[in-house]
C-alpha cells in the first residue's frame, strides 16, 4: 500500500462524511460538545465596525447549518456589551454569504442568489446588488462580491481556518490580506516552552556536529564519524515528537519544518489560536514579523570581515576591471574597499513607522487544481 492510496482513502472518507454523512446534524445535537463559545465576540465585531471597517461573513455551510450555529455563538442574554439587549447574530455582519464553494469562490464562481432566511430556500433570479445589511446571500464570486462592497485586494482582511480553500487562494488568486486560525497553535507553544530543554539539546547537537568538519578542507581524507551524533540527534528529535502526541507537531519534524509550516510563512500575513487575539491591539497597529536571516547570514557574524579572494566574484562597480586598468589601479580599489570595510560600522535597520514593502500578488502556477477539486468545499 502506498503513501498515495492512503491520502486517497482518507481523502474520500472524509469527504464523504462531509458531505452525505451525519457530521453536521450530529454537531448540531451536540454544540455544546464541538463548538466553543466566547462572550467576548459580539464585542470585538461591534468594535471592528465602529473603527470604520466593514465584517463579512463567509461560509461554504448552508444557510440552515450557518444559522444554528451562528445563534449559539451569539446565545448570551447582552449585546456588544453588558448593559446592551441581545441582538440576533445576522445584526453583527454587513453582509453574510452562504454556499461560497471556496476555493471556486475566488475563481470563476457560482450564481448570487438570495437567501430566504424564513424558510432557507433560494430566491429566483441572480442577485445584482446592492447587498443589504441582513440579509443573507448564496454562492457568487470574488470578482462580484469585491466590487458590491467596494473593496479589493489588501483592503481585505480575510480570516479562515483552511490553509488551501482560505488562506492560499485568497492571497494568491486575489491578493487579499490573510489571517490563519490554526487551533493548534496553543498544544505546539505549550510543548515549544515545557520541553524547551530538548529544543536546546537538539541545537547543542547541531553545533557539535558543526564542529567536528571545522578545521576539516578538501584535503582531508578521513571521514569524522558522526554516527553517535546522528543516532543522538534521531533521539531527540523522536522525544519532540512524542511530546506533541500521537500525529506530532504541525509545524515541525525535529528542526525542520513541514510542508504547512512553509505554507503558512509564505501565504498568510498573521495567524493565531484564535482572531480574537486581536482585542488586544488598536485597529491601527503594523503587524511586522522579524526579519528571517538566510542561511548565509545566519552563520557569519556580523563582527566577521569578508575579504574577497578575486574582484570577479562581485557585481559592484568598484571591482570592474578593464584592460586599460593598470595594477596600480588595482591597488587602489582594494585599498579603498578595506578603508570602507574598517570605517563604516554594522547598523541594524529602525523599525518602520510607515509601510515600507508591498506584499506580490504571487501569481504562479504552482498549484494546477482539476475542476473537481476546485468545486470542493474548503
Amino acid at each position: 500500500m502506498s503513501f498515495k492510496s492512503i491520502f486517497q482513502d482518507v481523502r474520500n472518507a472524509v469527504d464523504w462524511v462531509h458531505i452525505q454523512g451525519d457530521l453536521k446534524s450530529q454537531t448540531i445535537k451536540n454544540l455544546d460538545e464541538y463548538v466553543k463559545k466566547d462572550e467576548r465576540l459580539p464585542m470585538f465585531l461591534t468594535r471592528i465596525r465602529e473603527s470604520g471597517a466593514k465584517v463579512f461573513l463567509l461560509t461554504n455551510s448552508d444557510y440552515r447549518f450557518t444559522d444554528e450555529i451562528m445563534t449559539y455563538l451569539f446565545d448570551f442574554p447582552h449585546g456588544a456589551r453588558p448593559d446592551e439587549p441581545h441582538r440576533d447574530w445576522k445584526t453583527y455582519f454587513d453582509t453574510i454569504v452562504v454556499d461560497a464553494r471556496k476555493p471556486l469562490f475566488f475563481g470563476e464562481g457560482t450564481i448570487l442568489r438570495q437567501v430566504d432566511t424564513s424558510t432557507g430556500a433560494l430566491k429566483i433570479g441572480t442577485h445584482m446588488g446592492p447587498l443589504q445589511k441582513g440579509q443573507v446571500y448564496s454562492g457568487g464570486s470574488c470578482d462580484v462580491f469585491t466590487e458590491l462592497i467596494g473593496a479589493k485586494g489588501k483592503d481585505v482582511l480575510y480570516i479562515g481556518d483552511h490553509i488551501f480553500g482560505d488562506i492560499l487562494k485568497s492571497k494568491k488568486i486575489r491578493g487579499w490580506r490573510t489571517f490563519l486560525i490554526v487551533p493548534e497553535l496553543v498544544q505546539e507553544l505549550h510543548v515549544w516552552t515545557d520541553k524547551c530543554q530538548l529544543f536546546a539539546e537538539l541545537q547543542a547537537l547541531d553545533i557539535m556536529l558543526g564542529d567536528m568538519y571545522k578545521n576539516l578542507d578538501s584535503s582531508t581524507k578521513e571521514k569524522p564519524d558522526i554516527s553517535k551524533l546522528r543516532n543522538s540527534i534521531r533521539d531527540v528529535t523522536h522525544k519532540m515528537d512524542l511530546a506533541y502526541g500521537m500525529m506530532g507537531s504541525l509545524f515541525r519534524s525535529g528542526s525542520r519544518q513541514t510542508f504547512f509550516s512553509s505554507q503558512v510563512v509564505r501565504y498568510a500575513d498573521l495567524y493565531a489560536a484564535t482572531f480574537l487575539n486581536l482585542i488586544y491591539y488598536p485597529f491601527s497597529y503594523m503587524f511586522r514579523a522579524p526579519a528571517m536571516l538566510m542561511p548565509h547570514e545566519s552563520t557569519v557574524a556580523h563582527e566577521q570581515r569578508f575579504v574577497m579572494e578575486s574582484p570577479m566574484i562581485s557585481r559592484s562597480r568598484a571591482f570592474s576591471v578593464t584592460d586599460d586598468d593598470s595594477s596600480e589601479n588595482c591597488a587602489n580599489h582594494h585599498h579603498l574597499l578595506e578603508r570602507s570595510h574598517s570605517q563604516v560600522p554594522h547598523t541594524r535597520p529602525e523599525t518602520p513607522r510607515c509601510v515600507t514593502h508591498n506584499h506580490d500578488e504571487d501569481y504562479s502556477d504552482e498549484e494546477t487544481d482539476s475542476k473537481s477539486s476546485e468545486e470542493k468545499a474548503g
